[in-house]
Parts: structure tokens; C-alpha cells; sequence
């Protein structure tokens, strides 16, 4: 991160607050050069005002252009594969909305020419080209349609290499960064831009680590570590230049971070009941006869870890992840059971009420077995139910009340809750740690649940302040659902005949559709549409439709229909994805399944074999639409049921360092790939953060000023919503 050197001050005559004049690292946008006010505006836009924002807007890659390919070589060069070409234009032509094809021919008199192609290029652009000048272009090749190779977007090479070019010589363009595009700024405009910043970064900026700490970590020196990433050398090390520099800024970013996460563990304050140990192990051994199953090795563990927690001296914040089916219910009950064993109440938010309903049915029996009292809470209950509930709690007549929101505005007694357990959605953790923790005072303890698999290294990073457990494995009997992937034609018609058998057989089935109505081409299936369709097709089954555009009360009542056996067909939206378990239900097809993500794929199969019989899941692409990386997205799933190994491989596969929020954790720079690399990183971050806390716990020191102000703003962006 990099500070501001702009202070306010005031001025000597009149006292008024003034601001000094703010130069290199924080100049505004518009100061720089080709910065003026429309594209200043338009970079604002993006959240860039300036040189400093400018500057942590990292490279997304590197083309390696040290070398010029002669144009009788691009044949044999990759798709894909950015070069850097020379020649002499032969034809310029622009059509009417905007598609502008060059064509470059050998400036050394072969025959060999390549086409350069732009979309919605402007007229500006195409007279830029004057027919017969020498120019050089890099770019990515493609094969078109047509078969001849092209370059896609292409950049166009400084007039000085292209007039070198003209005069023979191959000069190479080194290792040039590639950035992410800026809507109304074109690329050549944003190199520029980022050039001016370079130029206007002095040697010394003020550094948010003070110096031991940075000594301590090896960092380099900010203006070096920006120098290397927007400006690499040239020579061999560029690569480890840049990775370093990477790393330096990752680490120092993920110190922030921790720092955050570190402070706001400290304001929980001590837990509102502690469970002894012996009375977590009195109430396990009571706990697998209750349930009527022995855990897995894994849910042992994760127990274990929870028990740990919830006899320690501060307050529990943990995450417990596992794939579908692992078994996270019974070890978020395992800790209601050993809080209840304490003399204190837990609470139990789940994002629907169906899901709220279908754990209480669950975990009923057990409940019963150990003498706990069990209730439910949601927005149908009545205001008089509320009331007798929440005096049921707090005579104790009540251990668990499962629920949803409403939860949160129950007029439940704080001091008797000694346990909150948050069930698939991370906005219910915000509104449980804003609303039932109480800091600076004694504080429930906190469970949130995910059943989006995340790979380990990841999750780790990605969990700040909540420690985590791992489900790694299912219950013995539990088997994955298979998924078919219906690529071949017949295959759909397939599917919905093993539909028809299912539901003939006495069981239930799902139908997904990507959208409720609006249909975003000609042509594609609707849930509404195809309901009204499968209600005629499958007659005289019972075929239900849900999807978000319901009011919540008939949505929950089509999922409890379902849920009891009243329909046997459901064609739903995503709003099925998570947690709702009918055991009956053994078959799903999931129409256009190219337009879902891989983690919904794995979710939404994940509803189907919860029973004794085999679940299988049809994944059916929509007709000509089955891209090469669609297919291969598909066939990933088809081909693994074990979540975290697929969420491994849709990283590598899609490469999207985004996907799981690394920016908002404080990792610029740090893709999937660097997936070991981040958690590494992190337990450094960690233990640096720690220290610096131990010497400074306030950050009160003038040393960690700027450090306390960049980890005051990182909390405000990573418990946005806690307030109130």
C-alpha cells in the first residue's frame, strides 16, 4: 500500500485549513500526462483518482516481447501465444460499426502478411494507419473463422520502433505489462498514464511497516518494488524481479489485514459460558448414541477443535467447511449440545425457513435422546409463540432455537445465550456478530458453517479472524450423486426418460433453469415456460415451479410441498442450491448447465442421492452453445464429486484471482495459482501483526501511525455492514 504525502496545514494569515499542493506518488490523475479531465473522470469511475491508485492497479501478466517474430513464422506459433511483428501496411479498412482490419505485409519483400483486427475501433484510430508506413504491432494470435491467423487488439509500437523497424534493424520491446481494460480509455491513453506515474514516483515515499519490521520481513523499498512490476527488466530475472516484488506487496498488504482482523478478535472479549473440559467429554460420550452414528474421523476432530474452543478464555470464532453431505450438522449440534451441558442456549440462523424447518426435524430425535429442548423460529412464527419462546429460553426449558433472521430480532435473553451458529451465508455471520455479540463484555461464542468447498490453503487465508475445521470426508452409506454430462443428441430425451422412471418408482425429482422468465436470446428455456411444459409432458405427476421472484410465504410453502412429498417434481431456479434436503428426490436435470458456475454445479447435485437410493444428475448444455472451455467445465464436474478437489481445479482451470474475494483479504497481486504461496504469506502476515500488537497493542506509537490508519480503513471495508 502505498500513503499519502499531502497533509492539511494551515495557512499563517488566516488560519484556514489549506491542503499543500500533493506531487509524485499522489498527484492526481489529471496532473499526469494524457490525464485530462474526461479520462480522469472515467478512471474515477474505476476507483483510480490517483497516481498512487493508479500504480497499485497491478499488471494482470507480462508479454515477453524481446524478440521480433519474422511474419513467415506465425504460422507455427500457438493461438494465444503475443508477438511482436514488423512490416509495412498494405490495407487499412474500417466498416461502419467500428471493425478495423489492417493488413501487415513482409517489410523485407516476402510474401507473407498478417491481418490485425480491432472491434468498435474508432475512425481516428483507422486514419492513423497510412498505407505503406512501416509499423509494429504486438498482440495475441488468433485463428479466425476463416482460417487465416490475425492479431487480436493488437498494441500499436511507438513510431520510433516502427521507424527502426523501417530501417532494418528487429529491435525487441522487452517484458511489457498487460492491463485490465478501463471502459473509455484506450490502452495506449492508460500505458501513458502509468508511465507518467513511474516518472513522477520519487525514490523515498513514506512506508506504512516501520523498519524493523520491514527488515524483518525483507521487504524492499515500495518505489523499487513498483519500478520492478510496471517497468521489469529486461534481462533473465525479470521473472523473479517481479515475483518478489509480488510478494512485497502482498506481504505488507496481508500485514494490514491481520492487523485488522487481529484488533477486532481482541474487542469480542471473554466468552459468555466456558465449557470444561469434563463436561465436553461427559456430553460426547453421550452425544454419537444420541445421534445414532459414530462421527467420521474428520467431524471428530472438528468436535474436538470445538471444544477446545469453547473451553478456552476468550469467546469461539470458527468456520467449519465442508463439501455436501460431510456431516456439518451434526457437529454444529455436537457444540449446541456441549454449551446446553454448560446451562446455556444456542441459536441456530439457517437462510430459509424450509432449511430452518429441515434442521429441526433432523435434529429432533436427537435432541429428545439427551433431554434438550428444542424450538423454531422464523417469520411466520406468531407474536405470542415468540413471546412463550423466548420465556421458555430463559427459564431453560429451551437449549436450541433454530430459526432464521428473525432470530435477531428476538426478544431472547442475551445473557443466556452462550452459542450462535451462522448456516451457509456469510451476511448472517455480519448481522450475528453485530447484534448478539456484545464486545468489551462477555460474548456468545460463533460457528458459521460453509458448504462451498474452498480449497484448504484458501480458506485458511480467506477465514481473518475465524479459525477453521475441515469435513473432509462423508458418513459412511452417503454416496455422491453421479453427473452425466448430455452432449450428445438424444441425450436430453435420455434424461427426462430416467425422469419419468424416477417418478413412476416413487420418487421425486428437480428440474434447474438458469432464469425465472426473462430469457436473454431467442430461444432460451425459462423456468416459467418449462414448467407450464413439463406440467403437460409429465402428466398426471404433480410438477411444482419456485424461483426468487416468489413472495417469500409461497416460496417457502412450494419448498415444504416438495420437502413433504406433495410434488413430485420441482423445477426451481438456484434457489434449491443450498441445503435443502428431500431424501426422495434421486433425480436432477439441470437445463443449460453451461451458464452455471462450477461450485453451483457441484451444489445443486449435491441435492439429489441424500436418500437410500443412488441420485443422478443430467447436465444438459444448451444446443451449439458447448464451448471448448464450457465443455471442459462441465466434464470437470461430471468427472469428480469431491468438492474441495473441484473447487482446486476450477482455479486453475478458470484463473481467476478474484473468485473468492483474495483482493478484499489483502493479497494484490496473488492469483489461484499462488494458492500455497497466500497461505504461506498469511501465516507470516500473521505472526508480524502479532508482534507488532504485542509491543503497540493500540498502534499508538508515531512509527505504526499510518499502519493504524490503513488498518482502521481495511476494517471498515472487511466488516462493512457490522454497524447497527
Amino acid at each position: 500500500m502505498i500513503t499519502s504525502c499531502g497533509s492539511p496545514t494551515r495557512d499563517e494569515a488566516t488560519g484556514a485549513r489549506v491542503r499543500v499542493a500533493v506531487r509524485g506518488i499522489d498527484a492526481p490523475i489529471s496532473s499526469l500526462p494524457g490525464g485530462g479531465p474526461v479520462t480522469a473522470a472515467r478512471l474515477a469511475a474505476s476507483g483510480v483518482v490517483t497516481a498512487r491508485d493508479l500504480l497499485l492497479r497491478l499488471p494482470r501478466g507480462y508479454d515477453d516481447l524481446r524478440r521480433v517474430t519474422p511474419l513467415g513464422a506465425v504460422g507455427a506459433a500457438p493461438d494465444g501465444e503475443v508477438v511482436l511483428v514488423r512490416g509495412t501496411v498494405s490495407r487499412v479498412r474500417r466498416s461502419p460499426w467500428g471493425l478495423l482490419d489492417v493488413v501487415v505485409a513482409d517489410a523485407d519483400g516476402g510474401d507473407a502478411s498478417l491481418r490485425a483486427r480491432w472491434f468498435r475501433a474508432r475512425a481516428a484510430m483507422a486514419k492513423s494507419f497510412v498505407k505503406g508506413a512501416a509499423v509494429a504491432l504486438a498482440g495475441p494470435l488468433r485463428t479466425a473463422s476463416d482460417g487465416t491467423r490475425e492479431l487480436a487488439h493488437p498494441r500499436v509500437v511507438t513510431a520510433a520502433v516502427g521507424a527502426a523497424a523501417a530501417a532494418g534493424a528487429t529491435p525487441g520491446l522487452g517484458v511489457r505489462p498487460r492491463y485490465a481494460p478501463v471502459d473509455g480509455v484506450p490502452a495506449r491513453a492508460l500505458e501513458r498514464l502509468y508511465a507518467g506515474a513511474l516518472a513522477a514516483l520519487p525514490a523515498e515515499v513514506p512506508e506504512l511497516l516501520p523498519p524493523a519490521a520491514r527488515d524483518r520481513l525483507g521487504l524492499p523499498p515500495l518505489p523499487a518494488a513498483l519500478r520492478r512490476l510496471h517497468a521489469p527488466d529486461e534481462a533473465s530475472g525479470a521473472a523473479a524481479e517481479i515475483q518478489a516484488a509480488r510478494r512485497r506487496l502482498a506481504l505488507e498488504s496481508l500485514v494490514v489485514a491481520q492487523l485488522a482482523f487481529l484488533r477486532r478478535r481482541a474487542e469480542v472479549g471473554p466468552p459468555a459460558v466456558r465449557v470444561p473440559a469434563a463436561a465436553a467429554a461427559a456430553a460426547r460420550a453421550r452425544l454419537e448414541a444420541a445421534l445414532g452414528f459414530a462421527f467420521t474421523a474428520s467431524q471428530g476432530r472438528a468436535v474436538d477443535e470445538l471444544a477446545a474452543d469453547l473451553a478456552g478464555p476468550a469467546a469461539m470464532q470458527r468456520l467449519l467447511v465442508g463439501d455436501v453431505g460431510s456431516g456439518k450438522t451434526a457437529v454444529a449440534f455436537a457444540a449446541a449440545a456441549l454449551v446446553a451441558a454448560a446451562g446455556r442456549a444456542t441459536l441456530l440462523m439457517a437462510p430459509t425457513e424450509a432449511l430452518a424447518e429441515q434442521h429441526t426435524r433432523a435434529l429432533a430425535p436427537a435432541a429428545a435422546r439427551l433431554g434438550l429442548g428444542l424450538a423454531l423460529l422464523t417469520g411466520s412464527t406468531p407474536a405470542a409463540a415468540r413471546a412463550a419462546l423466548a420465556s421458555d429460553v430463559a427459564s431453560g426449558r429451551v437449549d436450541i432455537v433454530i430459526g432464521t433472521q428473525a432470530l435477531l430480532g428476538a426478544a431472547v435473553d442475551p445473557a443466556r445465550v452462550g452459542l450462535v451458529i451462522v448456516d451457509e451465508q456469510h451476511r448472517f455471520v455480519v448481522a450475528a456478530r453485530a447484534r448478539l455479540g456484545r464486545r468489551g463484555g462477555a460474548a456468545p461464542h460463533l460457528l458459521a458453517m460453509s458448504a462451498t468447498p474452498i480449497p484448504r490453503s484458501l480458506a485458511l487465508a480467506l477465514a481473518g479472524d475465524l479459525d477453521a475445521s475441515f469435513l473432509s470426508e462423508r458418513p459412511a452409506g452417503r454416496r455422491p450423486a453421479a453427473a452425466v454430462l448430455c452432449s450428445a443428441a438424444g441425450e436430453r430425451s435420455a434424461a427426462y426418460a430416467r425422469l419419468a422412471e424416477a417418478i413412476a418408482d416413487g420418487h421425486q425429482a428437480f428440474v434447474v433453469c438458469p432464469v425465472r422468465a426473462e430469457a436473454r436470446r431467442p430461444g432460451a428455456l425459462t423456468a416459467v415456460a418449462h414448467h407450464a411444459r413439463l406440467k403437460r409432458q409429465l402428466a398426471p405427476a404433480r410438477v411444482g415451479l419456485v424461483h426468487g421472484a416468489l413472495g417469500a410465504a409461497e416460496r417457502e410453502a412450494v419448498l415444504r410441498a416438495f420437502a413433504a412429498g406433495a410434488l413430485d417434481v420441482l423445477v426451481a431456479t438456484t434457489v434449491v442450491e443450498l441445503g435443502l434436503d428431500v431424501p426422495n428426490a434421486t433425480v436432477m436435470i439441470v437445463e443449460e448447465a453451461e451458464r452455471f458456475g462450477v461450485a453451483q454445479l457441484h451444489q445443486l447435485r449435491g441435492r439429489v442421492g441424500r436418500g437410500a437410493a443412488a441420485g443422478l444428475c443430467f447436465l444438459c448444455p444448451s444446443e451449439g452453445a458447448l464451448t471448448p472451455e464450457a465443455e471442459a467445465r462441465l466434464r470437470l464436474v461430471a468427472g469428480e464429486d469431491d468438492g474441495f478437489r473441484i473447487a482446486e481445479a476450477d482455479l486453475a482451470q478458470r484463473g481467476e484471482g478474484e473468485r473468492y474475494g483474495t483482493r478484499q483479504a489483502g493479497a494484490p497481486g496473488l492469483g489461484p495459482g499462488d494458492l500455497e504461496t497466500l497461505a504461506e504469506l498469511t501465516a507470516v502476515a500473521r505472526a508480524e501483526a502479532a508482534a507488532i500488537l504485542a509491543v503497540d497493542p493500540a498502534l499508538a506509537r508515531d512509527e505504526h501511525r499510518l499502519l493504524a490508519e490503513a488498518a482502521a480503513a481495511r476494517a471498515r471495508t472487511l466488516f462493512a455492514g457490522e454497524a447497527g
